[in-house]
């Protein structure tokens, strides 16, 4: 079968025997065929080479304006490092003290970011600065006035319509009611009683993305609004919001989904940094810490920051401590899912320091279930040691972080194997191996049937992704021992029926959007149930008095689960530029 990419190139898709007989012009072949000194076709996104040899999209890259996009993502990356260093701390009086280039006793003008859009040729808009970045307030006006003003009512109406419903699905952990009722309230962009400019600017973006309905005419503005996002959320912290951080975090976490769901994994992973740096710089991995100098009170004066004062009630509280978890949860799901480590490093090295209690669902906090006197403490901690902390970790987001915990710890564990180990070393992985397994089988023990939850449910997708997300830590677990060890062959191909069966128990069609993350989970299914079918196919080569009939029935089987694996990503593919490159991988 020949699947084709659909490559988000301005001149269309080219087919192989014209784009064979173009010449590339000299210095134009992307930095991994001049590295490896073979022919390049300049593709954009991904060029033709790179996608054959099934490296992922981040690693063909191109050379524009003398600076690569990692490189320019890199020196983002360390200006807003150097931003939470200084917001972290706050009185340490050799950091370097962050200022407003705006003040007229400066005696220079502030240089104004410039957004440089290059969608004809796939590659995102990237905010351009100069080399001392100033960032840009709301009182400053920009000479592109589409970047500063906030779209039509009716626009913002329509926008906000096609991303709610499904906003949980794209790490949205803030109170939606609240956030709507704010959101239309007609006052200016950037007032403070409404959300931070770069958050609305975030679920716009995507809100037009999910939109298959709003005609061309808007559609095509995809490029603008994620120009604006961009601009926003880079100077939010030098915003005077009340809520900057938090709004800061939820929008870092829209940004870096929407660039997963597109494709765009670099920049994916440059946002979910900068959440994990903005998440541990606010202190909310020691909420309701038992460690706390502070002592608790009914006014949870316990859960206040430096930068953000106290909540005003629980759903405020709750939403910190969500903000905290889906950060977490992205990082580990994310870094096994790309093959390349995120910030869940930062997150190990403050392992034995999240005090933070399991998260509740949205509506639990609504009813007030958050008991006042609550404390935690070593919270991922206890749970690897399998010791029960508080009445929280069990409810539909709790059991869904849960779950990301055991795929990172099942890629580092299978990671750490290497043929050929010495003895002693070789116990202790083996130890560690069977320990994670029998873990891994009994918190799938514990998840309720995905059947107690309506597929109309907000929390439906929550946990049709847990179990799948469960499933795949066994699959990764096995993965180095699958060819050689029965036992770890059945686990693995054990584990992908289980995903598929997921997928027969539920009408896909009732599904209109999916987590991005379900495409990578999806390709591991697939890979093993096509390695299933080559060993099946193996045998049946080796055999010269016939294939048993009950051998032909098992590939058929296969077969039919692989087609229903095929035919459900196909369908959120067409929206999804990145399941449709894992989809053509396979």
């Amino acid at each position: 079968m020949t699947t084709s990419v659909n490559r988000a190139s301005g001149s269309g898709s080219l087919s192989g025997s014209s784009r064979g007989s173009l010449s590339l012009q000299r210095g134009r072949a992307c930095g991994n065929c001049r590295k490896r000194k073979i022919k390049c076709d300049g593709q954009r996104p991904v060029c033709s080479q790179c996608l054959k040899s099934a490296r992922p999209g981040d690693a063909c890259e191109y050379v524009d304006a003398g600076r690569t996009h990692t490189q320019v993502l890199e020196e983002k990356i360390s200006r807003l490092e150097a931003r939470i260093r200084e917001l972290e701390e706050p009185f340490d009086e050799n950091s370097v003290k962050l200022h407003s280039p705006y003040t007229q006793s400066q005696g220079r003008s502030s240089s104004m970011p410039t957004v440089v859009a290059s969608s004809s040729e796939g590659i995102s808009p990237m905010v351009s600065t100069s080399a001392t970045p100033s960032p840009l307030p709301s009182s400053v006006s920009h000479s592109d006035t589409a970047i500063q003003e906030e779209p039509p009512a009716n626009v913002t109406h329509l926008l906000l319509q096609s991303f709610l419903p499904h906003a949980i699905e794209f790490g949205f952990f803030l109170n939606i009611s609240r956030f709507q009722e704010s959101a239309l309230r007609p006052l200016p962009l950037g007032h403070h009683a409404r959300p931070a400019p770069a958050l609305l600017s975030a679920v716009y973006l995507l809100g037009l993305h999910l939109s298959g309905s709003m005609g061309t005419e808007i559609s095509v503005q995809e490029s603008s609004f994620l120009s604006r996002a961009l601009l926003h959320v880079a100077n939010i912290l030098s915003s005077s919001h009340p809520l900057r951080i938090i709004h800061g975090i939820q929008s870092e976490i829209l940004l870096s989904t929407y660039c997963f769901r597109t494709g765009r994994i670099l920049e994916g992973k440059y946002h979910l940094t900068v959440a994990t740096s903005l998440t541990l710089g606010a202190g909310f991995h020691h909420i309701r810490s038992q460690t706390t100098s502070v002592s608790l009170s009914l006014n949870l004066q316990s859960v206040a920051t430096p930068f953000l004062p106290a909540p005003s009630d629980q759903i405020e509280e709750g939403e910190r401590i969500n903000a905290f978890w889906t950060t977490f949860a992205l990082c580990n799901t994310w870094t096994v899912a790309i093959g390349s480590p995120l910030s869940s490093v930062v997150f190990e090295s403050h392992g034995s320091r999240i005090d933070t209690p399991w998260p509740l669902d949205m509506h639990e906090y609504e009813q007030e279930r958050l008991s006042p006197d609550l404390t935690s403490s070593s919270t991922v901690q206890n749970f690897l040691n399998q010791r029960p902390s508080t009445s929280s970790e069990y409810s539909t987001m709790a059991m869904y972080v849960k779950s990301s915990i055991l795929l990172e710890k099942a890629g580092t564990v299978a990671a750490l194997y290497t043929p050929g180990m010495q003895v002693e070393e070789a116990n202790r992985f083996a130890g560690a191996f069977a320990s994670l397994d029998r873990f891994i089988d009994t918190f799938h023990s514990t998840l309720a049937p995905i059947e107690q939850t309506h597929i109309s449910s907000p929390l439906f997708g929550t946990v049709l992704l847990t179990h799948t997300i469960t499933h795949a830590a066994t699959i990764h677990l096995h993965e180095p021992f699958v060819n050689e060890n029965p036992r770890s062959q059945s686990k693995s191909l054990s584990a992908a029926e289980a995903c598929v069966n997921l997928l027969r128990q539920i009408d896909i069609n009732s599904l209109t959007q999916v987590n991005p993350l379900f495409g990578s989970l999806w390709t591991g299914v697939c890979k093993v149930l096509i390695n299933e079918i080559q060993h099946k196919r193996a045998l049946r080569a080796g055999w010269a008095g016939g294939v048993p009939v009950d051998n032909r029935q098992q590939e058929n089987e296969l077969a039919e689960k692989l087609e229903k694996v095929f035919t459900t990503m196909a369908v959120f593919s067409l929206d999804s530029p990145l399941m449709n490159y894992q989809l053509a991988k396979i």
